[in-house]
């Protein structure tokens, strides 16, 4: 039985009654961690956390080329098949996605090493990389900056894959398509922007409830989709491109979307966006994030100079909030919006951070940072929070291991009858918990 990670749990039971709990860095995977390059892309598949960047080592382990799997059963960091290599210059992970029970990788790479046909994007199926048949060649600067698997789409299950591409599988794309499992569809056939090449760097599905139901938004550098005017975003609905606003504009030549997310403040959802040179309603100052609530866009936070990298919403026990990450030391890299201001958290990054992964009760963070809090972290690093979720059953301390310690944490929330202590979902919390514990815990599954 796999208990959902998107459950909240009741109370933090991991903790004994009267206790107080801090949120606070957690450096496990920060030392030795990325002796060079940075963390620019993090994902969960098959219960281990994946990393993917710049660098070509990890937590010790040599030539992991720019792509490493933290095994937590082994609680080792250990390659990925041969890794993504470079071609003519140098290579990069920049995403993951699952879809179809596989994880695809996207970035900049001649191929996932050993596989023909895997230009900047392959499909791991936990053993072996495959290729989507993109028929890009091997020292092509074709690259994906962004994937997003979603039915939300006219119902449609896809794998949307964003980039700088201008032809995917013998067809001309605009640096977007899409993949069912077996073909790939361009969704535009042509992306401009004067002067420099077009990118799709970011997306998310958002419902901007005004009738037109979930929609695909990507963001990224651009002027125009298949010749509709649209600066640095625009929208999907399954057959048609459109502008979002008419509010937002680019400063200069190199404004860009980075991030996007849904995220509810309290007032309702809003699609959230982070980049850098955004400029609201012809005031001419450099904004790094505004939002989108389905008329306007707005400004989030104070002005920063520098770039917002990534987005995510993180309860660390005081309620769900909104934090980035990206270029800015006046907010300490890493920050989060406190009543409409942005603040470092925990005494921020001591470089940019690139990548934000919310999992569980632990977000992960990825960049060039050689510091957090003001302690040795090499270019990975985590905040906990005071909210227990309800991952693993085995694990049920949720520390990345199954042993005596969740024995110990399970009967303490089971004696009291809170927290995830209703294991089997019965709506109970009995002796019937104790054995689907148990059951777990020898198997060391979920």
């Amino acid at each position: 039985m796999l208990r959902l990670a998107s459950v909240v749990c009741a109370s933090a039971l991991a903790f004994s009654a009267g206790a107080q709990c801090v949120p606070a860095w957690d450096y496990s995977l920060s030392v030795p961690g990325a002796p060079s390059g940075y963390v620019g892309a993090l994902a969960t598949f098959q219960g281990d956390l994946i990393a993917s960047g710049s660098f070509t080592s990890m937590g010790g382990v040599a030539n992991t080329q720019y792509l490493a799997r933290f095994n937590r059963s082994a609680g080792a960091w250990e390659p990925m098949g041969g890794g993504i290599g470079a071609g003519i210059s140098n290579a990069f992970g920049t995403s993951f996605a699952e879809f179809g029970g596989d994880l695809y990788v996207g970035g900049f790479f001649a191929e996932t090493v050993g596989v023909p046909g895997t230009k900047s994007i392959a499909r791991w199926d936990g053993t072996d990389f495959h290729s989507l048949g993109t028929g890009w060649g091997f020292e092509t600067v074709n690259a994906v900056w962004s994937l997003l698997a979603t039915d939300a789409i006219g119902g449609q299950n896809r794998l949307y894959i964003g980039g700088g591409f201008d032809a995917i599988a013998g067809q001309p794309a605009g640096c977007i398509a899409s993949w069912d499992g077996t073909t790939l569809t361009p969704l535009a056939s042509s992306m401009t922007l004067v002067g420099i090449n077009p990118l799709v760097t970011c997306m998310a599905v958002f419902d901007d409830e005004q009738g037109g139901g979930p929609q695909l938004y990507i963001g990224g550098r651009f002027s125009a989709v298949n010749g509709v005017p649209a600066n640095m975003i625009a929208r999907w609905n399954g057959s048609t491109w459109s502008a979002v606003g008419t509010n937002l504009a680019p400063r200069n030549a190199a404004a860009e979307i980075d991030a996007m997310l849904v995220h509810d403040d309290g007032t309702g959802a809003a699609l959230y966006v982070g980049g850098t040179n955004l400029r609201l309603n012809g005031d001419g100052i450099n904004r790094a994030t505004a939002k989108w609530n389905g008329t306007t866009w707005t400004a989030v936070g104070q002005p920063l100079t520098g770039r917002t990298w990534s987005l995510v919403s993180f309860d660390d026990g005081t309620g769900s909030r909104l934090y980035a990450g990206g270029t800015q030391a006046a907010v300490g890299y890493f920050y989060r919006l406190e009543g409409g201001t942005w603040t470092a958290v925990g005494g921020g990054a001591g470089a940019q951070v690139v990548k934000l992964l919310v999992e569980g009760n632990r977000m992960h963070m990825g960049g060039s940072f050689t510091t957090a809090g003001g302690q040795t972290a090499n270019r990975i690093a985590a905040r906990t929070s005071c909210i227990v979720v309800c991952g693993c059953a085995a694990d049920f301390n949720d520390d990345g291991g199954v042993d005596g310690a969740d024995v110990s944490a399970f009967f303490e929330a089971w004696e009291s009858s809170t927290g995830c202590s209703d294991v089997n979902d019965d709506g109970g919390i009995d002796g019937s918990d104790v054995s689907e514990f148990f059951s777990l815990w020898e198997s060391g599954g979920c």
